[in-house]
C-alpha cells in the first residue's frame, strides 16, 4: 500500500486518457479480429456502486478474449463515532481502475469463463472515534488490485450479455459479486 499525501490528479482525467490510448491501439495491431465491447455493471450489497468498461474482444480459434478497461467506484459507510461528527455514520468512495481479462472456452461469449482482474484501487481516509480521539487521517492510500474468479454468461440479444460473476482477491472488497450487461 502506498500513502498519497496530495491527491490532486482527478481519476476522471487519468481515466479519458486510458480511454483513448485503448481505442487508438487497435489501429497498429495487425490481426483485425476484434470487436469493441462495452460494460456496465451496478453492484449492491455492502458497497454499491457502478462499474463502467471499455474494450475488445480478440478472437482466437476455439475461444475469445475478452479485455476490458474498467472504472468502478463504490460507496462505503463507517462508524465515525456520535461523538465526534454527530453523526453515526460517514461515506466514503473506493475508486478502482483496472484491466479485467475474460476468457471465454466457446465463440459465441455463452456460458462459463475465467475472469483476471489487474489493476489499482485508492482507499479514503477512514476516521474513527478511538479511546486517543480521532483518527482523522487525510492521506489515500494507493493499493493494488489483483483477482481471479469465475463467471457465467447469457445471450440476452445478438449484442447484450448478463453476466453474472464472483471473483476473490485482493481489492476493495475481498469477494465481489458482479451482474454485468455487456454491448
Amino acid at each position: 500500500m502506498i500513502q498519497i499525501q496530495s491527491f490532486d490528479l482527478r481519476i476522471s482525467k487519468i481515466f479519458i486518457i486510458l480511454f483513448i490510448l485503448f481505442l487508438i491501439s487497435p489501429i497498429f495491431a495487425k490481426n483485425q479480429k476484434r470487436e469493441y465491447v462495452f460494460v456496465v455493471s451496478p453492484t449492491t450489497g455492502i458497497f454499491s456502486g457502478i462499474r463502467v468498461g471499455f474494450g475488445l474482444d480478440k478472437k482466437y480459434e476455439n475461444h475469445i478474449w475478452e479485455l476490458t478497461l474498467n472504472y468502478k467506484s463504490e460507496l462505503i459507510s463507517h462508524v465515525a463515532g456520535p461523538k465526534i461528527t454527530f453523526k453515526s455514520m460517514n461515506s466514503s468512495f473506493f475508486d478502482s481502475i483496472y484491466l479485467q481479462a475474460n476468457k471465454f472456452w466457446n465463440l459465441e461469449k455463452k456460458k462459463s469463463f475465467l475472469i483476471l482482474k489487474v489493476g489499482f484501487f485508492l482507499m479514503p481516509p477512514l476516521s474513527f472515534a478511538t479511546d486517543s480521539g480521532v483518527d482523522s487521517d487525510n492521506n489515500v492510500y494507493f493499493c493494488p488490485l489483483i483477482t481471479v474468479g469465475y463467471g457465467y454468461s447469457f445471450k440476452v440479444s445478438r449484442k447484450i450479455n448478463f453476466q453474472p460473476s464472483l471473483d476473490i482477491g485482493l481489492q476493495s472488497n475481498l469477494i465481489n459479486v458482479g451482474l454485468a450487461f455487456t454491448f
